[in-house]
């Protein structure tokens, strides 16, 4: 019988990231990609913020699974100083079929961070009440979707969004013209 289990871990960039305007950096976008395939086969949920260079990340799933990869982890050469805060059994998961969340919310974590009387985001300063706040932030706040289908060398991934909307409306255009050639052709 598997083992249902949430752990939440915090590591350090090892990589310098540049200034982005779109809320993500290119590194950070290619581990989440990464971990999104690896974690869809495994089964494994989870959500992750990336803030000042460090990682805070909740992962859930069967803990067999998810201690190898985090032994995984702990070899990967985008980050050091990996920790573990929590670690306990759970009876659902929280991120429902997100492979990988994401949690583009510097203005939530920052009101947050006031809240306890931090200036910059650190999670190796957290107590256990921020660890707890950080948490309900993952589950709660949005996700920032990548767009994985469409891929033109040399240029960075887009992301999702007003994007997703505006293919929508785009694709109702489109079925209306149809509709409207269509009507014309019959008449």
């Amino acid at each position: 019988m598997t083992k249902l289990v949430q752990l939440v871990y915090i590591s350090r960039a090892t990589f310098s990231v540049a200034a982005r305007n779109d809320g993500i950096a290119p590194e950070v976008s290619q581990i989440l990609r990464k971990s999104r395939k690896n974690n869809r086969a495994k089964h494994i949920v989870g959500a992750l913020y990336f803030g000042n260079h460090y990682f805070f990340q909740c992962l859930e799933g069967d803990e067999t699974d998810l201690m190898a990869l985090y032994e995984t982890l702990k070899r990967d050469p985008q980050h050091d100083d990996l920790r573990i805060l929590s670690q306990k059994t759970i009876t659902e998961r929280s991120f429902g079929t997100w492979e990988m969340k994401y949690l583009p919310a510097e203005k939530d974590v920052q009101k947050l961070l006031r809240s306890f009387g931090m200036s910059s985001f650190n999670p190796y300063q957290f107590d256990d009440a921020m660890i707890t706040k950080m948490l309900h932030l993952l589950v709660q706040g949005p996700d920032l979707q990548l767009e994985e289908s469409v891929s033109v060398p040399g240029m960075q991934p887009t992301l999702t969004g007003d994007c997703g909307k505006w293919k929508l409306g785009m694709l109702v255009l489109g079925v209306f013209l149809i509709m409207s050639l269509v009507w014309q052709f019959l008449h």
